[in-house]
């Protein structure tokens, strides 16, 4: 099985770049499967170039804002005249009112080319979707992507959307996405699918921790408890098991070590010693420009690309062994990783890790400008 893994594409630029490549190149890649592990919206959080060397308070500055917000939103003029109203210091009901509608209806504008651009990648092949933060019901964080794109502050936004219902978005969307006509597409937040032998299961990104004292982190917990327990009573149906997280990890960078936030995925882990045949850990969230790729505890941990850094993503192959794949649209470049034992292998620098995936790393290093980055 051969499986396409995107996440954190953030911007409109990088998933349309990812969905014309593959276009391009998925009849002869024989792709069997798109995994996309959340975050399509979220323009605020764009990069420059491969993301290391961009410092993003000045990236943010020469941004055209504006004509970022024509090319997403077809309210874009009656966004900017919230910017107005807010800058004039404005107080009436009914204008509160009605900039709430032009929150709502950007909102809706979201979610909806968040649907559109999942549908045409189900026509390039199969697709499964989970949602990230920025998809989040819990947060709807393209409240604070609009809060970017107009100069206007969040909290001023939340507090008039609250006058309108733009929270029921997410519900249409689910409707949309789960409809059963949809011959390709098929959401897998919180679900697990089962295609050949190969279980899929997605902890949806609802908040960025579940590790953290707060009513948030607990209930992404407790979705996260609900999902394995799930999961769990499927194995049966399954030799091998593909694992998404869009939820924040711990990470230490000197020397470089990461584990799951959420103490019920670190526990299903462990309870999974001496089961199934291939079991594939895939983490997103991150940003990172290279892909962590390597075997501890009987799993195969993927750290995957962040497609907010020029597009890059991954391909997993699962047959005898599991492969991973580093692919760099914008170059046309495909390497092969190599795994490596995390429990055994040794390195002294970022450098020598990374030596460990790439074949080819110090040109890496030079080609994506990641000297002196900690988590390569």
């Amino acid at each position: 099985m051969r499986i396409v893994l995107i996440s954190d594409s953030h911007t409109k630029h990088n998933i349309e770049l990812i969905l014309e490549y593959l276009k391009k190149k998925s009849s002869s890649w024989k792709i069997d499967l798109i995994l996309i592990n959340g975050d399509i919206l979220g323009e605020n959080e764009a990069r420059e170039g491969y993301g290391f060397r961009s410092n993003k308070k000045i990236f943010d500055a020469p941004v055209n804002k504006e004509e970022i917000l024509k090319t997403i939103a077809p309210n874009a003029e009656n966004l900017i005249k919230i910017s107005k109203v807010y800058e004039r210091g404005i107080k009436d009901d009914s204008v509160d009112l009605e900039m709430s509608g032009y929150v709502k209806e950007y909102v809706e504008h979201r979610y909806n080319y968040l649907f559109d651009i999942l549908l045409k990648f189900s026509k390039v092949c199969k697709t499964f979707f989970n949602i990230g933060t920025y998809e989040s019901p819990l947060h709807y964080k393209v409240v604070k992507e609009l809060s970017f794109l107009i100069n206007v502050p969040e909290t001023y936004l939340r507090s008039i959307a609250m006058l309108s219902p733009y929270r029921e978005t997410f519900k249409e969307f689910l409707k949309k996405i789960n409809d059963k006509h949809l011959k390709n597409l098929e959401y897998l937040g919180g679900n697990t699918i089962i295609v050949k032998d190969v279980m899929f299961a997605a902890i949806p990104g609802l908040n960025h921790s579940s590790g953290a004292a707060d009513s948030v982190s607990e209930f992404q917990e407790k979705i996260t408890t609900d999902l394995i327990n799930t999961t769990t009573r499927q194995l049966s149906y399954a030799t091998k098991l593909v694992l998404l997280n869009p939820v924040q990890g711990k990470l230490r960078k000197d020397p470089f070590t990461f584990r799951p936030s959420s103490l019920k995925t670190r526990k299903f882990i462990e309870d999974l010693k001496g089961k199934l045949r291939h079991k594939i850990f895939i983490q997103s969230y991150h940003h990172f420009m290279t892909t962590h790729f390597y075997e501890a505890g009987e799993f195969n941990y993927i750290l995957n690309n962040s497609a907010v850094n020029n597009g890059l993503f991954n391909m997993i192959e699962i047959s005898n062994k599991v492969s991973c794949f580093d692919i760099d649209p914008i170059k046309d470049k495909v390497r092969k990783l190599k795994s490596y034992n995390y429990n055994l292998a040794e390195f002294d620098s970022p450098s020598a890790r990374l030596n460990l995936n790439y074949e080819d790393s110090k040109e890496l290093i030079k080609e994506r400008e990641l000297d002196g980055c900690y988590y390569i």
